[in-house]
């Protein structure tokens, strides 16, 4: 075993080191002439990009911390120590211009109490950017839609569940956009509100129509399924203005779900088919509300008692790795 001069100082005495040999994995041991202390000399950018690299691995995966310290042969405060600086810098959305399709969707943080506003491009099948906010509802839909603008976002296409104040907020911010309603949102809401089992012969017959919408593929089917529902409407047109009256002659409407239901499908008609037209545009949101949505949430239930600010930051690390990862291939 050759040594040689010195050339790092023992981090326990302070005297000069010499070379003692190599580590098992190739680095240069160091051995103290003084107190006989030996170690490997590590590079702080390396040791930085290691522990980051950890925290990413255990905040975006179902590892538990208790796991990462047997796997790292340490203790679980060491490991909450090499984190704690991490907890502090969360990534930042690298937004890009060009997107066509913009798929658009919120979730809840904590209920009650905080959101995430995700927005999604179809075409490449990754998250474009969020926000968190207080509540979903239009203030906080323009400024999230005005922040995309202003950083060069004009898409061609929104797809959305078509919640009041995000209509609104695209309406104001991008005026020529066309908005292609989510199918599956109408569908799950007919669905809610006609039961799977109705009780009147209007209700039956729309739930036929209302089951009938996700089998659409073609402009021919579109058409006739635009003329079945019509054509429904004008005949139940008189029962469902059938009314119901209390003792003290106030009056409401009897079969109040089926008009919702029915306001809902000729409320959404205009902007329900655009992906007849255009396949290229999905009909669902699910590449934001299953693909991103889901697994934040999952991820959250993996680390049940995080904070509101560790969940925040849980979700942007998520999201950041899933803007450069490769995209899945189901997400219409």
């Amino acid at each position: 075993m050759t040594i040689s001069g010195p050339k790092k100082r023992c981090f326990k005495c302070s005297k000069p080191m010499q070379r003692w040999g190599r580590h098992p994995s190739g680095k240069q041991r160091w051995r103290c002439t003084n107190c006989e202390t030996s170690s490997v000399r590590s590079r702080k950018d390396n040791r930085h990009k290691k522990r980051l690299s950890l925290f990413v691995g255990w905040l975006t995966s179902k590892t538990t911390l208790d796991d990462l310290a047997r796997q790292q042969r340490v203790t679980i405060k060491t490991i909450e120590r090499w984190f704690s600086p991490f907890w502090n810098t969360p990534p930042q959305p690298d937004i890009r211009t060009g997107v066509r399709v913009l798929v658009l969707d919120g979730t809840s943080v904590m209920k009650r109490v905080c959101m995430l506003l995700i927005a999604g491009d179809a075409d490449n099948a990754r998250p474009v950017s969020w926000m968190d906010c207080s509540r979903e509802c239009y203030d906080s839909w323009v400024v999230f839609l005005c922040d995309l603008s202003w950083r060069g976002v004009t898409p061609e296409v929104v797809v959305c569940d078509a919640q009041r104040g995000l209509l609104k907020a695209i309406r104001e911010v991008w005026p020529q956009v066309k908005i292609q309603r989510c199918l599956i949102h109408v569908v799950r809401q007919a669905c809610i509100w006609l039961t799977q089992n109705p009780q009147t012969r209007a209700g039956r017959e729309l739930l036929c129509l209302v089951k009938e919408l996700t089998r659409i593929q073609t402009k021919r089917q579109k058409r006739r399924w635009v003329r079945k529902f019509w054509r429904w409407y004008r005949r139940h047109d008189t029962f469902l203005k059938e009314r119901s009256y209390s003792p003290s002659g106030k009056w409401w409407y009897t079969h109040r779900r089926l008009r919702g239901t029915r306001s809902l499908l000729k409320n959404a008609l205009p902007d329900l088919f655009r992906f007849v037209t255009d396949p290229s545009v999905p009909k669902t949101s699910n590449h934001v509300e299953g693909g991103l949505n889901a697994r934040i949430k999952e991820l959250f239930r993996c680390h049940r008692g995080f904070s509101l600010q560790r969940k925040l930051i849980l979700a942007a690390w998520y999201l950041a790795l899933r803007q450069v990862q490769k995209p899945t291939l189901n997400v219409h």
